[in-house]
């Protein structure tokens, strides 16, 4: 398909898209979710939402901030098999790139929101606090230094909808909700047609990167069969996916023959392997829920998810005696990296209502996420020089996140004489326990002898296994910390056209003191048909413990070459002879402004603008190079508190619904996202032209999303047009010499399906079209086009071609 396609089409079509959808008048998309016996009903707009509101009747659109929600026929339309390559295509606000050769960060891939730090985003499993990663993401990648929350740890299957609210709301949920909540709610009840099971098989056009998949969702009551008009007390649901994915490889050489001495490239260039990692994946989730008695309910979930990555670092040359020794490894070596990582959530509550209408929730919440690092096909070569022998395969060592959580809520709607409307008052306590671990590695992962010296250097053999050099037991440790919080909430409709929400938050941590937030919300019904809406909130997100107190020893490139960087914790003597100091809270100022209008029942509208500051955000710091003795360190990295950034942009939602009687129902949807970061200040040295762009330039300005849902009795069909906008790479030369701009590019995923019974048979494509970034240029130095590392993995939809995919879903 030509690039006269992939340019200028696409911008006819939103022409004409946003033209129709503004001259007809448009209702909420989801063609599946809609009742076509009622067209006129709105589904997305009707539904009530249980985000960023404490009252039980509050509807997407009478919501006093914007928010989406996303079903689960939506996730399943983009062909995604998994859940933040999904909402990236639903959301134009949530980007999710595919790095590759980035050690570990292949495995837990970071979701942005609004172009801030993956830090910057709450997510919530069924409303209560998901614990996030114990990985940092140390590689110069979009998210680089954080260590957000593994979205793809949970199973699609097990997901009633999500809940994504764009807006601060550190008042409400506390710290880390500075760019917005993202409320993953899972599936309830054993009703009869809720349960599935789906089978799905797909690949690449190049012939890799096959994908197969089973999962399901299974129902069952409790204390009873719920038949013969009677309801069971109980219920219990398990949710579960199996999945294997292979790898990918777009590499300029991807001929490994080309490795062995004497054997050259097409046109000099070396063989990597460069893309997806493999993947394997077990996953389940119990969800379950008990009336002990007709005011109380024992409720809960667990959750477990193990995946085992397969990524690789880059290839060690035969002819690199630093790095490869040849009577092990003749041709050279590529290194793997094997990441066997383990997430457990659960949760446990009760929760009632009092005779005199108090509505109580008492639950425990409790998450852990262990990323291990087995190494396999390496070397350690200043051992093998120091006793003639080093294993191949190295376990590294491990990291550790656990969180756990005790949460009272309370609430009330009380009767307030000098107020037309029930007020409804919120408040709730919690305490909050937070532990990260570092295992140390086997001795032969870490093992350094200064004075094995390689006689074409005059240097010591790099030690350690190579690509990730084994954690050793003076950085291996155990932290901790606590945290109080108290809230209360209020909101009510102070007349029949003003609605009105105010939030304070107070915690207190252990590490990082205490913190104040507050939230001012605001709505006004100016007609039947069209209202405006607003918020202003301050907040704040504290300092993880990974990125107090991360560190090891990393094989990255700097300036073309490969060299062992470390990170070290604030508290290290090596990072506060560099500058560093004991990291303290990020805080944020937000401002949105927006309108809502529906004018009919088959369209609606909705545009707002925002605004986030943040002072002393935490960075990642610049590779410093050093000189330690006894050390085979070349560089150092650390956190500090250095910026304060602003960014500003705006998100248009169109939605229409149109019954073409006996042609069938439509759904269309116009979504966009303008997003524009801005630093204001860098208050340190440690962070230069390319980490900056990292925050300003890796993520699109703008990205547009053009979906279509058409059904046709047992017939449908489901299109997707994605408008990712450019990004840009910064270098190192202050001059932006360095600097690349990676084009937009518009991405078509099209999908058919056919109903028979309780059967779903579909059929698709992920980027129908075939569309690839820019390639890389020979003067930008971090995509490294010199050992052929052709694409970008700063690109939104990343750099694997075209992806056919069947499903069967059957339905009881």
């Amino acid at each position: 398909m030509s690039n006269d396609f992939a340019c200028r089409r696409p911008a006819q079509l939103l022409g004409l898209w946003v033209a129709g959808l503004t001259s007809i008048g448009a209702v909420p998309v989801h063609a599946d979710d809609a009742d076509q016996s009622k067209p006129a009903e709105v589904k997305q707009l009707q539904q009530v939402v249980v985000t960023g509101t404490r009252t039980t009747t509050r509807t997407v659109a009478e919501s006093l901030a914007p928010i989406d929600v996303i079903t689960p026929k939506d996730l399943a339309a983009t062909g995604a098999s998994d859940l933040p390559t999904a909402l990236s295509r639903l959301l134009p606000s949530l980007d999710f790139p595919r790095p590759a050769i980035n050690d570990g960060n292949d495995a837990l891939r970071p979701a942005t929101l609004r172009g801030l730090s993956p830090d910057d985003v709450l997510v919530l499993l069924d409303g209560k606090r998901y614990h996030t990663t114990a990985l940092i993401n140390y590689n110069p990648a979009v998210g680089r230094g954080s260590a957000p929350v593994d979205l793809g740890s949970i199973p699609m299957s097990a997901i009633d909808h999500v809940e994504v609210l764009r807006d601060g709301a550190s008042a409400q949920y506390g710290s880390d909700a500075i760019a917005g909540v993202i409320n993953i709610v899972l599936k309830k009840g054993a009703a009869s047609g809720s349960n599935d099971i789906t089978a799905s098989a797909g690949g690449m056009d190049r012939g890799d990167g096959d994908q197969n998949a089973v999962e399901g969702s299974v129902g069952v009551p409790l204390g009873g069969d719920g038949k013969a008009g009677g309801t069971a007390p109980g219920w219990m649901r398990l949710s579960w996916n199996y999945q294997s994915i292979m790898n990918t490889n777009r590499a300029a050489n991807t001929d490994r023959s080309t490795t062995a001495p004497g054997v050259l490239g097409p046109d000099d260039i070396p063989y990597e392997r460069y893309g997806d990692p493999a993947v394997k994946t077990y996953q389940a989730l119990l969800n379950l829920d008990y009336a002990l008695t007709p005011g109380i309910e024992l409720y809960g979930y667990l959750n477990l998810s193990r995946r085992k990555v397969t990524s690789n670092g880059y290839y060690r040359s035969w002819d690199d005696s630093d790095r490869n020794v040849r009577e092990v490894y003749p041709n050279g070596f590529l290194p793997q990296i094997v990441n066997p990582t383990n997430d457990y959530a659960g949760v446990l509550g009760l929760k009632g209502q009092t005779a005199n209408g108090w509505r109580w929730d008492l639950s425990a919440d409790y998450g852990e996420n262990r990323v291990k690092f087995d190494l396999r096909d390496t070397i350690n070569t200043n051992l093998w020089h120091t006793s003639g022998y080093s294993p191949t395969a190295f376990y590294a060592g491990a990291f550790k996140n656990k969180q756990g959580v005790v949460n009272l809520d309370l609430g009330k709607d009380l009767e307030w004489s000098f107020l037309p409307n029930p007020v409804t008052l919120a408040l709730g306590a919690e305490y909050r326990k937070d532990k990260y671990a570092i295992d140390a590695g086997e001795p032969a992962s870490y093992f350094l002898d200064p004075n094995t010296i390689n006689p074409d250097t005059g240097l010591a053999y790099p030690g350690g296994s190579q690509v990730f050099t084994g954690i050793s037991p003076d950085v291996a440790g155990t932290f901790s910390r606590h945290s109080y919080a108290a809230y209360v909430d209020l909101e009510t409709d102070l007349s029949e056209r003003w609605s009105a929400g105010l939030a304070g938050r107070f915690e207190d941590y252990s590490d990082a003191g205490p913190t104040r937030s507050g939230k001012l919300s605001l709505r006004y019904q100016m007609t039947d048909s069209f209202a405006l809406r607003g918020t202003a909130s301050n907040g704040f997100r504290a300092p993880s413990l990974a990125q107090q107190n991360y560190e090891s020893i990393s094989t990255l490139p700097y300036n073309g070459q490969l060299y062992q960087i470390g990170t070290f914790r604030v508290s290290d003597p090596v990072a506060i002879a560099l500058g560093a100091k004991p990291l303290k809270p990020e805080r944020s100022y937000n401002y949105s402004i927006g309108a809502v209008w529906q004018p009919t029942a088959t369209f609606n509208a909705t545009l707002d603008a925002y605004q986030i500051r943040i002072q002393d955000q935490i960075l990642y710091s610049d590779q410093i190079m050093v000189n330690l003795p006894g050390s085979q360190v070349q560089g150092a990295q650390f956190f500090v508190n250095g910026a304060s950034t602003r960014t500003r942009g705006a998100d248009l939602v169109l939605n229409y619904q149109r019954d073409l009687e006996r042609y069938g129902q439509l759904n269309l949807t116009a979504t966009g996202n303008y997003n524009k970061p801005k630093i204001l200040d860098i208050s340190t040295p440690a962070f230069g032209h390319a980490s900056a762009g990292l925050l300003t330039d890796a993520t699109p300005r703008t990205k547009y999303v053009l979906a279509g849902d058409w059904r046709l009795d047992s017939f449908g069909l489901h299109a997707n047009l994605t408008r990712y906008g450019s990004v840009t790479r910064t270098g190192d030369a202050p001059d932006a010499s360095q600097d690349q701009t990676f084009a937009a590019r518009w991405i078509l995923d099209l999908s058919a399906s056919y109903h028979w019974q309780s059967w779903t048979f579909t059929v698709g494509a992920d980027n129908l079209t075939n569309q690839y970034p820019t390639k890389a240029a020979a003067y930008n130095p971090y995509e490294d086009p010199a050992h052929g590392l052709q694409y970008s993995y700063l690109s939104p939809f990343g750099f694997n071609g075209r992806y056919w995919y069947g499903k069967v879903n059957y339905r009881f």
